[in-house]
């Protein structure tokens, strides 16, 4: 079953692959274009890195996202314990249950998240954007992540989240749950337990629809015609703030970083900011921030003449289904015209990442007024400081320098 002359993914955690899986050295194409579905035998995972197999597999009823458990189950007993409420947290969370679970904890959070709740939205995305800048374009240098993208990110789910101004800090640095949990880490239960207490101490207003903060509107509605539990609303509440502040504050660190690298569409993108909702689409195309996905076969499936047996772990390879040129015309080229929406970064199928048009309100704000407002970005450190993981495309740092352009 195995394929050893395949490299496995861990080698993505070694330079130079670790900088740049796409092109400069074309881990990802030279394996896509070999060998599509393999078993690495390392990561103990079928990887699967073609743009239609992806789409398909992320659509299949005979993979399953629910993965949270039985992770859990293979751990140690005192690893089980000590991170049991990160576990609690991330299986009561829609992103990692099927139907009919799934669908009953997606429409906790769905009906909230309409066009008309992003457009108003936006003016807070604006002004947020718009202070942030104030403070460094002036000195003409600043962290893209830290100054930035991070508070920006912050800011904004602390308001959809209704986090109380008491625990707001609680959600500094916030590092990613699903990256904590499979690494096994302890470190951020004693945020996740403060973060719950803050949570309850505001929950009859929330049963009773009293409360005055977003969340409290998002789902006091469901809240009178649907059974959940106070565990399910505070996992939920979490993969908010999980997926709504890390990931997009890296998209927005890498797009920033994929425009410098390629001045032809910053120009473009500054004289043409109409195309910034495209734009955002091809840049986490380009490189998003979460580079796969895992599911769980429920039954044997074949996959381009390759069996996968029942209960094995399927990894869909984001990343590189991205760049697959099958799909995408010269794939490894940035174009802010490109039709891109049908990128899979946010996934396809039930588990359609649900805050994908206010990620894109973010970004698209985000660079238009980092635009708007400076000339010439360019960067201080030649070699990027990435997250030591071959998941998750997270920049610890972006310091730049700029002209003001005022």
């Amino acid at each position: 079953m195995s394929d050893p002359q395949i490299p496995s993914l861990l080698n993505l955690f070694t330079p130079p692959w670790s900088s740049d899986p796409y092109g400069a050295y074309a881990f990802y194409r030279e394996i896509r274009e070999s060998t599509p579905v393999y078993y690495d035998e390392w990561m103990r995972t079928w990887v699967i890195l073609g743009y239609d197999e992806i789409s398909r597999l992320s659509k299949d009823d005979r993979l399953s996202g629910a993965r949270i458990d039985t992770f859990h189950e293979q751990l140690p007993a005192s690893v089980r314990a000590d991170i049991k409420p990160l576990t609690g947290a991330l299986s009561d969370m829609m992103l990692f249950n099927e139907p009919p679970r799934h669908t009953r904890l997606r429409q906790l959070i769905k009906p909230g998240l309409t066009p008309r709740f992003i457009r108003e939205m936006r003016p807070t995305i604006e002004k947020l954007a718009d202070e942030l800048l104030d403070r460094v374009v002036a000195q003409g240098s600043m962290d893209v992540i830290h100054d930035f993208s991070e508070p920006l990110t912050r800011g904004v789910i602390a308001r959809l989240a209704g986090v109380p101004d008491k625990a707001a800090h609680l959600l500094e640095n916030w590092p990613g749950l699903l990256h904590e949990f499979f690494t096994q880490s302890r470190a951020e239960i004693p945020r996740i337990n403060e973060l719950r207490d803050a949570f309850d101490e505001g929950g009859p207003q929330r049963r009773d629809g009293t409360g005055s903060d977003l969340f409290t509107q998002m789902i006091a509605e469901q809240l009178q015609h649907g059974d959940f539990t106070d565990d399910e609303i505070f996992a939920n509440f979490l993969l908010l703030i999980d997926a709504g502040q890390a990931t997009t504050t890296h998209l927005i660190g890498n797009a920033v970083l994929a425009l410098i690298g390629n001045p032809g569409q910053t120009d473009l993108l500054r004289e043409r900011p109409d195309l910034g909702v495209k734009a955002a689409h091809e840049l986490m195309r380009y490189d998003s921030s979460v580079q796969f996905t895992t599911r769980v076969a429920l039954t044997d499936i074949e996959v381009l003449g390759r069996r996968i047996p029942k209960d094995d772990s399927v990894t869909l390879l984001l990343g590189s289904g991205n760049r697959d040129p099958h799909h995408y015309q010269d794939p490894d080229r940035l174009d802010i015209t490109r039709r891109a929406a049908d990128h899979l970064s946010f996934g396809h199928g039930i588990h359609y990442c649900l805050g994908a048009s206010l990620a894109v309100a973010e970004i698209d704000v985000a660079l238009r007024r980092l635009l708007e407002c400076t000339r010439d970005i360019r960067l201080v450190e030649t070699q990027p400081d990435w997250l030591d993981s071959i998941n998750f495309r997270f920049l610890k740092r972006l310091p730049v320098t700029f002209e003001s352009a005022h």
